[in-house]
């Protein structure tokens, strides 16, 4: 069992509010809580495991990891396959508050509809109708 799920010690939201009880996974690899030792919390909903940073602080350091020792997407039961929709709508969810929010600020700041459509790739009229 992961320190996440034995003694709380997961991070809190970037909110500073408890640890919820739900199951929380990593936004990277989806692993649970209960299979990792450290799950970090980020903004919007987005985690990261302790085993994802090793990999990234790998990547950063100029080496490339063996991948070898982690099994490929084909060789995946089904069941846990399954067990990722979830997990992956969480945090397409909370990418889509996080960006909601930004827009939000956008708008505070008087940016036009037609700016933020334009960094977003759509129109103006996209995105007022998308964001309002």
């Amino acid at each position: 069992m992961s320190e996440a799920a034995s003694d709380k010690a997961a991070t809190a939201p970037a909110t500073g509010g408890p640890v919820p009880k739900k199951t929380l996974y990593c936004s990277f690899c989806f692993k649970s809580q209960h299979h990792v030792r450290k799950l970090i919390a980020g903004p919007a909903s987005i985690f990261i495991c302790d085993e994802c940073v090793d990999l990234c602080n790998e990547y950063i350091g100029g080496r490339v990891p063996d991948r070898s020792k982690s099994p490929s997407d084909k060789e995946l039961p089904t069941e846990r396959l399954l067990e990722r929709l979830q997990p992956i709508e969480e945090t397409l969810q909370g990418k889509g508050n996080q960006l909601q929010w930004v827009v939000e600020l956008l708008r505070s700041r008087e940016v036009s509809w037609a700016q933020i459509g334009a960094a977003l790739g759509i129109s103006r009229q996209s995105a007022w109708e998308r964001f309002t």
